[in-house]
């Protein structure tokens, strides 16, 4: 078995002895979008083993859409299901009640505990700067825990995204902004700026020489690996990394490494 990962994936080789994480995945299905085999977690974690990917942080469509608390729960059992592939992030919907989020926050911290937050303000409708996302925030501040949150999130301040602004307030918490390649310029100078900042690789527009770009702006210990599986087949994200010019040790930090130390795995 090769170590080397462009010779790998040309010949079709699965690289087992790597951790490969996919710190940006999802479950189920999705009301506007085909998803193969309905998103199940067996044919995520399926995709995983061909793939070679050996964990993915989820957060299932449902959080997104119409119910944050039941998408938990079913996150939660995924990961019952699967221990150790699938592992979830707990997901919070900013437009109900601050008691209500603070309930929920309270039940997985005593239950299993939480490795991390996401935010999803487009499908929520709210800046990542709402009120409501303030529990989250200061949980996480408190134990320095990641969020990972979509880069569209509300009007940019000075050319800066919302996030750049709660990087600053909240510096005990990294912010991993999702699907980075888009709104590239600034999110490379908020990564730049801030030491709690990290760019997501996610994307289904992600270019041949983005990743490289990444790295050489902001450093390869600042990039981490996401497919939006099963949303986005996570192939081609994938190989794009695998083949992408910079060296071996750049691609393990950002295929694994970087997530097991922001996440604690």
């Amino acid at each position: 078995m090769t170590t080397d990962f462009k010779t790998a994936v040309q010949l079709g080789e699965i690289l087992k002895e790597e951790f490969i994480v996919d710190a940006h995945a999802h479950m189920g299905p999705w009301f506007n979008f085909h998803v193969p085999e309905g998103g199940t977690p067996a044919s995520m974690v399926h995709a995983m083993d061909r793939l070679g990917i050996r964990l993915s942080i989820i957060s299932p469509h449902i959080c997104i859409g119409p119910c944050y608390l039941e998408g938990n729960r079913q996150a939660r059992a995924a990961a019952k299901e699967y221990p150790g592939r699938l592992v979830p992030f707990v997901t919070i919907n900013p437009n109900y009640p601050a008691a209500e989020i603070r309930a929920e926050i309270e039940h997985w911290d005593r239950n299993g505990g939480i490795i991390g937050f996401k935010f999803h303000p487009a499908c929520h409708k709210a800046p990542a700067s709402h009120a409501g996302y303030r529990p989250a925030l200061e949980y996480a501040q408190a134990r320095g825990l990641p969020i990972l949150s979509h880069n569209w999130t509300g009007d940019p301040v000075n050319g800066k995204s919302t996030l750049f602004g709660l990087a600053q307030a909240y510096p005990n918490v990294t912010f991993i902004i999702a699907h980075a390649c888009a709104g590239f310029e600034g999110h490379c100078e908020s990564a730049r700026s801030l030491p709690n900042v990290m760019l997501d690789t996610t994307g289904s527009g992600l270019g041949y020489d983005v990743v490289p770009e990444m790295v050489r702006r902001v450093g390869a210990d600042r990039v981490i690996f996401g497919t939006d599986n099963p949303f986005i087949d996570p192939r081609p994200g994938l190989g794009r990394l695998f083949m992408a010019r910079i060296t071996d040790d750049q691609k393990r930090l950002i295929l694994g490494l970087n997530a097991r130390r922001v996440f604690r795995l």
